[in-house]
């Protein structure tokens, strides 16, 4: 192994000195690539993890990444402005152009439209929080979670689609902006980095359980004033429910199996409230009989 990293190296070194005799000749870099690590440096490190065993890579520079994207953001010296307002977070404008009246009066609309405007905020943040997950989902399941939330994603992002037309159909604009999803989403941010499988059946059970409720409270506050409205946030909640079953299913409890996630949760049972961890769920009786009386 130690000979193969000398040769990798050896090699590397000459095909630097093909390039740039100079760089091979002093092992300093040129103008403009001071950040850049020499072939002799690479060496240098090599060797020594060889003799230390310490991993070859730099330590961890969190400021130097943070100065980097500062970098990255200041690029372009193209500046983004409109002459329009950024306006309040959130903003829906209402049209004066005639459109259906609903005929329940204007603070029946803002309702409506206050019911519309929070759904289509939750589903943008659950469409952000599972894209994240299925980029960094690991361990055990992650596979199939993989590919489930891949699901979950587009699916949210048809439901999104259908809240916001319908908020242009009743005449007022939607908002999608970011800034108005981190300022009003009752959803919290889902964790950095890698994400294991265990911690991600347990966020997302109770993500979509409180966007779920949240979507129930704007099917009653529609239902008199906005029928059509009602029927499409039922739909949302027919599809955020179905979204729920599937994460917490991983850890349904059973007669024959208690199904505490300890698999994939280093030996600890995976917490969700209302359920008592590591026990199983309590005896229903016999499957097709009714379930015993307390």
């Amino acid at each position: 192994m130690t000979h193969s990293l000398r040769a990798l190296a050896a090699l590397f070194l000459a095909g630097s000195a093909a390039l740039s005799p100079a760089l091979a000749a002093t092992g300093t870099a040129p103008a403009g690539m001071a950040g850049a690590p020499t072939a002799t440096a690479i060496l240098a490190r090599i060797q020594l993890a060889q003799a230390t065993g310490q991993p070859t890579a730099p330590p961890a520079d969190p400021q130097g990444a943070a100065a980097r994207s500062d970098a990255v953001r200041r690029a372009s010296p193209t500046p983004v402005a409109s002459r329009q307002p950024t306006g309040a977070f959130p903003t829906n404008e209402i049209s004066r152009q005639p459109s259906i009246d609903l005929g329940a009066g204007e603070d029946a609309l803002r309702k409506d439209i206050g019911a519309l405007q929070q759904t289509l905020t939750e589903l943008q943040q659950l469409q952000l929080q599972t894209k994240q997950a299925h980029w960094n989902v690991s361990g055990t399941l992650y596979y199939p979670l993989h590919l489930l939330l891949q699901e979950h994603y587009e699916g949210l992002s048809k439901y999104a689609d259908t809240i916001a037309e319908r908020l242009l159909a009743v005449g007022a604009s939607a908002d999608g902006r970011a800034n108005t999803i981190v300022r009003t989403s009752g959803v919290p941010e889902i964790p950095g980095g890698f994400l294991d499988d265990a911690q991600i059946l347990a966020w997302f059970t109770q993500a979509y359980k409180r966007v779920g409720e949240e979507v129930n409270r704007g099917i009653k506050v529609t239902e008199d004033i906005d029928p059509t409205t009602s029927n499409l946030l039922q739909e949302v909640e027919h599809g955020i429910a179905k979204y729920q079953w599937q994460m917490r299913a991983h850890l349904q409890r059973t007669g024959t199996d208690p199904n505490a996630g300890r698999d994939l949760n280093d030996g600890k049972p995976v917490e969700l409230p209302g359920t008592e961890p590591g026990q199983a769920a309590p005896d229903r009786g016999t499957p097709g009989q009714a379930a015993p009386k307390p």
